[in-house]
């Protein structure tokens, strides 16, 4: 009778064991938009966390409140974001590899031609590198604050701001209603993306690094973007 309820304790012992094991290994992160770039990216890294033995976990989570949770440790971190986020958010790490670049891309009317001069600007709230961008210059119009490009681009073509920020690797929604009037796409800079996590888990900085490295030279970093179709 001891005999058996010594192996029933040992295999609740083991099943718990198992299950915060499992736990430990694995690492939350918010859905990415679904792009070529953010497909590619998030595949780059599930290979990275498997080489050094953890999983990724994607869940739905608010875009525009993403960086807070993940600075927060709500998240394990971000998957994708530029360095503008390190003045505001310190409690991001950076895995210091890049996983590709992007375009700041600005839609204007053609009249007035400079950035300086636009009277407004459209912005999609949840990537802080446009307003962060617009800051550094000498724009000192409005900035309005939107969820999509596509919103972006029907203020545009009704005439209601001047102008339209957004980074390149977003999709264009093509319903959107298009300017009739005179319009022009600037690209106004590049910059390069990398994978941050949460200062909690800043021990797996240098492994994924490493890990990342050994992609590199091994190939599959270069069959992934021939995979989903990028020359970057």
């Amino acid at each position: 009778m001891n005999r058996c309820f010594s192996a029933l304790l040992l295999l609740v012992n083991l099943f718990f064991s198992a299950s915060c094991f499992s736990h430990q290994y694995s690492l939350t992160f918010n859905r990415p938009q679904s792009t070529p770039q953010a497909d590619y990216a998030l595949e780059l890294l599930k290979l990275a966390y498997a080489d050094i033995g953890f999983k990724i976990h994607i869940i739905d989570f608010s875009r525009k409140n993403a960086l807070l949770a993940a600075n927060n440790g709500v998240l394990d971190g971000q998957l994708g974001r530029d360095i503008s986020v390190e003045q505001d958010y310190k409690n991001l790490v950076r895995v210091n590899y890049e996983l590709f670049k992007f375009d700041l891309i600005l839609y204007k009317t053609c009249l007035p031609n400079k950035l300086e001069q636009l009277e407004s600007i459209a912005i999609v709230d949840a990537y802080p590198v446009q307003e962060r961008y617009l800051a550094s210059t000498k724009f000192a119009g409005s900035i309005i604050k939107v969820k999509s490009i596509s919103t972006q681009l029907n203020l545009l073509a009704q005439q209601k701001v001047q102008g339209a920020l957004m980074v390149d690797f977003l999709p264009e929604n093509n319903s959107a209603v298009k300017p009739k009037s005179c319009f022009e796409k600037e690209v106004l800079t590049t910059y390069p993306l990398y994978h941050y996590l949460n200062k909690n888990n800043k021990n797996l900085v240098d492994k994924l690094e490493k890990s990342l490295i050994n992609l590199t030279n091994n190939g599959t970093v270069y069959a992934l973007k021939a995979k989903y179709g990028l020359n970057f």
